[in-house]
């Protein structure tokens, strides 16, 4: 296939809004559902933000299973809500007892990231079961006269929209081909204006004449310019690690900027957990073996940046998950994989297998794909 990327691994998130008329229960309905059930929503959401279990996962497998076997809903959830009990995801306490942090930043003695790929307890933010928020909205005015007055009582807005993720189907595809060629792309996971928040948040900025020539949002506009001093002036031990010359990255996890930076991810979530639990269950791992968020970073490649060699990003079953917050285009640095290589490091598989696998994903596509993205 010419475009093996976009023709076989390419699948697009949609708003929670437009999922909802696919079938997927909105967000109110789904509250309904799992209260009518007997579910503790409080407990829930904390057992999924500390990754106790693949309850996020479990909410949309139940929703492609009504659909796809006719079942109805009620006595799936109860089901579902009954597996979730035994497991004690009802019952996660408000304290949450974290494992103790390692030294954040180079050590002095050992010089490394004592830090780095080790569990600090970092939570996971939601997707299907995002609270709703109120906050103060910004009150309009009220004329009398010559002068104005502002209300007495503020009114309220929603926080923060839902995140868009994969209809029910969509997920079924994705978590297929993530299995079996090792890399998806998830379009639309992270909506412009977010971006734009996220761009503005750690410092990143366009330049005013590619804006005033664009065409389009100021978000799709190249990022051209990044100065590290700002973070540093919020974190003053946040000093970038080089992977090759002209190749920054800087490690967010347990410093102020992490809770922003993930919430990149809400949306990837229930198809994250199907991943992590087939990996699971391949690799012969034991139910109560959780996973954990091992790194949260800001990558920063300047201009002519040196190519990074071959390399496997998880030396244990995992998954890396990248966020583009600018344009990457095949001609700037796209990042390129080898589709099914990941079989190969699959040590429950014989050597024969691990191989006709990798072959067989490889064959399928014309050449070393580049994954070229949008911000996003």
């Amino acid at each position: 296939e010419a475009d093996f990327v976009a023709a076989r691994s390419t699948f697009r998130c949609a708003p929670r809004a437009a999922l909802s008329q696919r079938g997927l229960l909105s967000a109110a309905a789904l509250e309904q559902q799992l209260q009518e059930a007997g579910a503790d929503l409080s407990s829930l959401r904390r057992a999924a933000r500390r990754l106790r279990g693949p309850i996020e996962r479990d909410l949309v497998a139940v929703e492609l299973a009504a659909r796809e076997a006719g079942e109805k809903r009620q006595a799936l959830y109860q089901r579902l809500v009954q597996e979730w009990r035994e497991a004690g995801y009802l019952e996660e306490s408000v304290d949450c007892s974290r494992p103790r942090p390692a030294y954040q930043g180079i050590d002095p003695i050992t010089q490394v990231d004592e830090s780095y790929g080790r569990d600090v307890g970092s939570e996971v933010p939601l997707c299907l079961l995002q609270e709703k928020k109120d906050v103060p909205a910004e009150p309009a005015p009220q004329s009398r006269g010559l002068f104005s007055r502002r209300p007495a009582e503020p009114a309220v807005q929603e926080a923060e929209e839902a995140p868009e993720t994969l209809s029910p189907e969509d997920w079924s595809s994705a978590a297929a081909c993530l299995e079996e060629h090792g890399a998806v792309v998830l379009k639309g996971l992270l909506p412009l204006k977010k971006v734009g928040a996220l761009r503005q948040r750690l410092h990143l900025h366009s330049s005013a004449l590619d804006i005033a020539r664009s065409h389009g949002a100021p978000e799709e506009v190249p990022v051209r310019q990044f100065d590290e001093a700002p973070l540093q002036e919020e974190e003053e031990e946040l000093e970038p690690m080089t992977s090759t010359p002209g190749r920054r990255h800087f490690y967010l996890r347990g410093r102020c900027f992490e809770e922003a930076v993930s919430q990149a991810q809400a949306g990837a979530m229930p198809l994250v957990w199907e991943l992590l639990c087939r990996q699971r269950s391949a690799a012969g791992l034991p139910a109560d073996c959780r996973p954990y968020v091992s790194e949260v970073q800001l990558m920063i490649a300047d201009p002519c940046a040196i190519d990074q060699f071959w390399h496997v990003d998880n030396a244990n079953p995992g998954l890396t998950l990248v966020v583009p917050l600018t344009a990457v285009p095949e001609d700037m640095g796209a990042t390129l994989y080898l589709p099914g290589s990941h079989h190969l490091f699959e040590e429950q598989r014989g050597r024969f297998s691990s191989c006709g696998a990798f072959v067989s994903s490889l064959l399928s596509a014309s050449s070393t794909p580049a994954v070229a993205l949008a911000p996003g």
